[in-house]
């Protein structure tokens, strides 16, 4: 069962990584937790990604929702790394979240 979905572009990516070790790295440094999934994002015909920060996170109960931006030499995208066994369910909440905001 995946535990840990990447959403970029889109697309539900699935990961080998498990929430714990997600959520561990993240309590050590916010940005961790995107060095696991750099490999997935970066575009290798690009000249690859010039900076990365946590946009924003949400966290109910054993699941969670890590945002953050990613800026490239042409651009500028939105990954999640979402920790859910229903990663739709959990972005949609969260998209609810920024809304009340």
């Amino acid at each position: 069962m995946t535990e840990v979905f990447i959403y970029a572009l889109d697309l539900f990516i699935p990961t080998d990584l498990t929430r714990k070790e997600v959520l561990k790295a993240f309590e050590e440094d916010m940005l961790k937790p995107f060095e696991f999934i750099r490999e997935i994002v970066e575009d290798k015909e690009v000249k690859g990604i010039k900076s990365v920060n946590l946009y924003d996170t949400l966290f109910k109960g054993d699941e969670f929702l890590l945002e953050y931006t990613v800026d490239f030499a042409n651009g500028r995208i939105a990954v999640k790394v979402i920790g859910s066994d229903n990663p739709q369910k959990m972005l949609k909440e969260y998209y609810n979240y920024l809304r009340s905001r």
